[in-house]
């Protein structure tokens, strides 16, 4: 399996991706609703069995959009007039046995029906998965139905957290005028570092650079670099 996407570069003022989300939506409302609604209220309908809610085909970053909808690309480079470069991830097993990530913007993880609010690896490990392969199954006509969850759940948790340094932000904004629903902005920022068979579970995790991980994470929450590290390299 391969997850591909388009980055589309955003030329606009250093905004926060909220922000940009903003323009962004009023934009595609008076110049293609059709689009709109397809971008901002994906239909459920027709998707995958056992899949319930379907992710948006997009993540929002200060200064990229990253489509993971084909059919989006020409029609969204078009409109904002810009150049997409295109990527595509194999999500087959690297050899990999300690992992550096860096949670750029405020993450938050369901797990268990609880919120998380610091980079506990199972949850974080699951949540990348959940979300790339959601995306392939949506919008990309990927098969996921061979993916051994209890397998890729036990091997992380042989994943040991070898070093971390995270603190809390909170946060909370209004969604919109129309929808009154307050939602958290506020999550955890820093890095953590982790050691064991990492091998199945890396590709997930580095792909989730592109495609976020946790709650609002098309809306600029939950953005991550993972960096492989040797297995000898301390913690810095």
């Amino acid at each position: 399996m391969h997850l591909a996407l388009a980055v589309l570069p955003l030329s606009a003022p250093a905004l926060s991706a909220n922000e940009v989300r903003g323009h962004l939506g009023n934009l595609l409302y008076r110049h293609d609703k059709a689009l709109y609604d397809e971008f901002f209220s994906p239909s459920a309908e027709g998707g995958p069995s056992g899949l319930h809610d379907r992710p948006r085909p997009f993540v929002l970053r200060s200064r990229a959009l990253h489509i993971f909808s084909p059919p989006l690309v020409p029609r969204l480079a078009s409109l904002l007039g810009a150049q997409p470069q295109f990527i595509s991830w194999p999500l087959d097993p690297l050899p990999a046995r300690r992992l550096r990530i860096e949670f750029l913007t405020p993450t938050e993880l369901k797990h268990a029906g609880n919120t998380l609010r610091l980079p506990h690896f199972p949850a974080l490990a699951a949540r990348a998965r959940d979300r790339v392969l959601s995306l392939l199954a949506f919008y990309q006509n990927e098969p996921t139905s061979h993916i051994d969850f209890a397998s890729f759940a036990a091997q992380a948790e042989l994943v040991q957290e070898i070093a971390r340094e995270v603190e809390d932000t909170p946060g909370e904004r209004r969604r919109s005028a129309r929808n009154q629903n307050i939602h958290s902005l506020g999550g955890f920022t820093g890095w953590a570092e982790y050691s064991g068979p990492l091998d199945s579970l890396a590709p997930y995790l580095i792909a989730a650079q592109w495609t976020g991980v946790g709650r609002q994470t098309v809306w600029g929450k939950g953005e991550i670099k993972v960096t492989v590290l040797p297995f000898e390299e301390c913690a810095a």
